[in-house]
Formats: structure tokens, sequence, C-alpha cells
């Protein structure tokens, strides 16, 4: 099996105001720069970017970044264990379906989906009730407008 070489461009506001106020297009003309310059360095490398820019709330309430294994509520991240998240991130690539309790079972089995999901609910808040239990079938996650789901890691980041 071969590896292939990837860099990361991460273009992040954190502790600077240096990235305030630029638009999308200008962040993204950025992006391409630096892109550009590290092909320079790393010619046979994957390069993906990923953007960790302040998002304005009422846009961006709830971010799913599965790349990033990250979701955002409000702007600040929410701490999910390795099992919560998978089977959160699995509910947020199918939303909208009805998925089994069988398709998110967990190594340990029984009800552990049923508990994983209860302490996703908690940690979500009042998002939580994005997550309905279908009764004998399973669950299904219901997106409102505004939800961002971010499955490519080189999709401007909004959190």
């Amino acid at each position: 099996m071969t590896t292939e070489a990837t860099v990361v461009v991460r273009i992040s506001d954190s502790g600077t105001s240096s990235l305030h106020g630029l638009t999308r297009p200008q962040l993204h003309a950025l992006a391409e720069a630096l892109r550009s310059v590290t092909k320079g360095f790393a010619p046979h490398a994957k390069i993906l970017t990923r953007f960790d820019v302040q998002a304005n709330e009422l846009n961006a309430p709830l971010v799913i970044d599965l790349p990033a294994r990250d979701v955002i509520l409000s702007g600040k991240s929410v701490r999910l264990s390795h099992t919560e998240f998978e089977i959160f991130a699995y509910l947020a690539r199918h939303p909208r379906v009805v998925v089994g309790r069988s398709e998110l079972s967990t190594s340990d089995g029984g009800r552990s989906v049923d508990v994983h999901l209860s302490r996703v609910r908690t940690k979500l808040g009042h998002f939580g009730r994005l997550i309905t239990t279908v009764r004998g079938t399973g669950y299904r996650f219901d997106p409102e407008p505004g939800i961002r789901v971010i499955t490519e890691p080189t999709i401007l980041r909004s959190a």
C-alpha cells in the first residue's frame, strides 16, 4: 500500500484580527495563493484547505464539520466522544432518512446507541431536537435551514 503526501493549508483568525472584514472571495483568493506557493514546495502532495474563521451565528448556529471531526455550536466546539461523533456523523451524512439502530450499532452492542444519542442531544442543547426518534425503527436527523454540514475539507469552514 502506498501513502499519499498531504498538506493541509489552515487559514485561521483565532487570536488575531488580521482576517477581520475579508469577504469569502478574498479568503478564497488567499487560499488559492497559499495553495500555489505550497505546490512549489510539495509538487506531488495532495493539498487541502481548512478555514477556521469566525462565523455570523445567525448564518450558522450549528456547524457539523465532518472532515475536521468537529461540531461547532454558536461558535464553540462541542466535545463529543469518538462513538458519539461517529453516530452523529452517520446521521448527518443521511439527513431526513430514518436509520435503524442496527446501522448505528457500536461494538459494545445492546442499547448503547440510545445512550450515545442521548448524550449527543444533551451536548447540542436545544439543537438536540434535530435528532428524532422514530419509534420501533431508529433515528433521523432533521436539520433546519442554516445548519451546515461540511463534507469536504476544501469548503469554507464557518466556525
